[in-house]
């Protein structure tokens, strides 16, 4: 994909804007992301055409137009060529979503990972997904795996709405209930209900969902604790999972970390597949 963008591109950009050029972009349904370096950006627009020109398949390019922050993990974006609109559609492992890139955050890459969690759900199980957004975890759970219920919490009220609108393009799962509100709130939501497998793929600060999760996951229940480590730091992230379940009076009774994504150079998006008592 970088070098048939460069590629493209060669003769129309030096040598030393070809050598600025992030070749590598995003694609969420039929838009493309792009990030254009400072000192290319009088160029931006002519990028965005060659890549537009060269991939039937896109319909708009952006580029960021900030870095992933706020509340919500979202990220500003630019429209430089294509139609002018920011929301799509993805479709995951034959489950369609639709989603605005810059209002609500989704990661196309993780679609494997979801997957995976399906696969190890049991016939029958009560799921909990924290941070659901648009609600590709449920409904992947929903549609690869024997699940009783699976219960999507969301804070993001424009990732809820979504989550409503793709649960309505997949109307023949009909074993997901989707929450509007804050996962500190738990309680609140699932009253005396109690989960066999808790999902908390928030791996920026999961560790201080820790308490309310494990209030709701039932003894000998799995929890699926995302994080950001380096490999010569993962027991640290042991340790937090340890540290939040002592403080609840439970126990990790086994846990296996799974690298599941890149964040950073020598940055991993990993996964701690644990079972509490």
């Amino acid at each position: 994909m970088a070098m048939r963008l460069k590629q493209a591109l060669r003769g129309a950009l030096t040598e030393e804007e070809l050598q600025a050029l992030v070749g590598s972009y995003d694609v969420v349904g039929d838009i493309a992301i792009i990030i254009v370096p400072e000192e290319i950006q009088e160029k931006e627009q002519l990028i965005a055409e060659a890549l537009l020109a060269g991939n039937a398949r896109i319909k708009v390019v952006a580029k960021r137009a900030g870095n992933y922050g706020g509340e919500f993990r979202t990220i500003p974006l630019t429209i430089l060529a294509g139609e002018e609109r920011k929301e799509t559609e993805v479709t995951e492992f034959g489950i369609r979503l639709r989603v605005n890139p810059e209002t609500v955050y989704y990661s196309v890459r993780s679609g494997h990972e979801r997957r995976r969690i399906a696969s190890l759900v049991g016939e029958g199980e009560d799921i909990l997904v924290l941070f659901s957004g648009i609600a590709p975890y449920p409904l992947i759970i929903s549609r690869f795996s024997c699940a009783r219920t699976i219960v999507g919490l969301e804070k993001n009220p424009e990732a809820h709405e979504y989550a409503l609108q793709n649960l309505r393009l997949n109307r023949k799962l009909k074993n997901i209930e989707l929450c509007l509100g804050d996962a500190r709130d738990l309680q609140d939501f699932c009253a005396a209900r109690r989960f066999d497998r808790v999902v908390m793929p928030l791996p920026t600060m999961a560790a201080a969902f820790l308490p309310p999760a494990l209030t709701v996951l039932k003894p000998q229940g799995w929890l699926h604790f995302y994080d950001l480590q380096r490999p010569e730091l993962f027991e640290l992230s042991l340790q937090k999972l340890a540290d939040g379940c002592r403080q609840q009076k439970r126990n990790v009774d086994s846990a296996e970390i799974i690298r599941c994504g890149h964040s950073a150079p020598r940055t991993f998006r990993i996964c701690i597949d644990a079972r509490i008592c």
